[in-house]
């Protein structure tokens, strides 16, 4: 065969996978969401399903995985986010009722006296009026937002259980071949072994890292968070809990902006001890889960650096929506791997010194396939 017809057929190659996978990937893009949930459930659940499979076949393994994710996963998670949005609604109509009756009224916040010590007590009071508007308008902005975000709650409910099935059986799948698959697209690509290697482990064990934070130390403080709003009698506590359990992944802001003002609003209404035991509980507990559970958790795992989780949590949060929480910190753990090929693969031409042979890692614990260990 001639080069030119060679290089025909390579381009046809090329050119129909990229047409087809982009079709492919608009017929699928409604399942994204599920696909994704199921493939990192499944990166969390495969050290059992290689447990499991010391004594039973994969397949009767795979699905005892199943029936232990939907009971311990889905089904509590259905309940709290159920249990979560009633709350949300009745806060929301309580917030509206307030402003509505303060903008209603000829003195706005005429009944809000602040105490002696706060600060600039004074000038504030002179301001509540304006206070009082700017409220107003914060209010309808977020109620717009509430009733937007909540006719697409109530469209997906519909898709509920299609989603549900569909990520119920990629979960399945992933588990039974999803190494075979992860193997089929590294081979795939055009790099050496060790290039494949390396992209693997960087961007398995940033991932794994990810997914374990996000789930043991998002939990966790979303729980003890849930449950110090509830001893102080705030209102929606499910609600606020699940909100700060997302928000803990979030470096240098996590759970501090929901329940800092509010314990600011009980000390300036006067209920001293409930905002003491806020900050106290907060800054004492919440905050040392991470200090605590991390190490514990990560181990020899790589990290992936704070401004990065803080950029690809909240970029994919605007981007993707609620599932981009999981999916922008799974591209940042991509990147990680790519940018360490390419340093890599580039290494003359960058000027960088490369690694002797003698220094190479030759052991297996040196270099862990991605797949093998959580």
């Amino acid at each position: 065969m001639s080069d030119s017809a060679a290089n025909l057929h390579k381009t046809f190659a090329v050119a129909a996978l990229l047409i087809l996978a982009i079709v492919f990937g608009i017929m699928i893009a409604g399942f994204f969401g599920a696909l994704v949930f199921a493939a990192a459930s499944a990166l969390l659940f495969f050290p059992l399903q290689q447990s499991l499979e010391n004594r039973l076949s994969p397949r009767l393994s795979a699905g005892i995985n199943l029936l232990l994710w939907l009971s311990v996963i889905i089904l509590p998670a259905t309940f709290l986010f159920g249990l979560a949005l009633t709350q949300a609604l009745s806060v929301a109509d309580q917030a509206t009722s307030w402003i509505a009756d303060r903008l209603n009224s000829s003195t706005p916040l005429g009944d809000l006296e602040f105490p002696p010590w706060f600060p600039y007590s004074g000038e504030v009071a002179t301001l509540k009026d304006q206070l009082a508007g700017k409220a107003g308008e914060i209010a309808g902005t977020a109620g717009r937002f509430l009733v937007r975000t909540l006719s697409q709650v109530t469209q997906a409910t519909g898709f509920f259980l299609l989603d549900l099935f569909v990520a119920a059986y990629f979960f399945f799948y992933c588990l039974l071949n999803g190494e075979k698959l992860v193997d089929s697209f590294v081979t795939s690509l055009p790099l050496d072994q060790e290039g494949r290697d390396d992209l693997l482990h960087i961007s398995g064990s940033v991932t794994r890292s990810v997914l374990k934070s996000m789930l043991v130390i998002g939990t966790t403080q979303g729980l003890l968070s849930g449950f110090a709003f509830w001893l102080v009698g705030v209102n929606g506590y499910v609600f606020w809990g699940i909100i700060m359990g997302f928000l803990s992944v979030i470096p240098f802001i996590g759970p501090v902006i929901i329940w800092l003002p509010v314990a600011i609003y009980l000390a300036v209404t006067g209920e001293y001890w409930q905002a003491i035991f806020l900050a106290v509980w907060f800054w004492l507990v919440v905050a040392s889960v991470d200090n605590v559970l991390r190490p514990l958790l990560i181990g020899a795992d790589t990290q992936m650096p704070e401004v990065l989780v803080l950029l690809t949590t909240l970029g994919g949060l605007f981007v993707f929506g609620a599932i981009g929480l999981i999916v922008g910190p799974l591209i940042g753990a991509l990147l990680m791997g790519a940018w360490a090929v390419y340093r890599r693969e580039f290494a003359e031409e960058l000027g960088l010194a490369p690694v002797p042979d003698s220094q190479e890692p030759s052991e297996p614990e040196d270099r862990l396939d991605s797949r093998s260990t959580l």
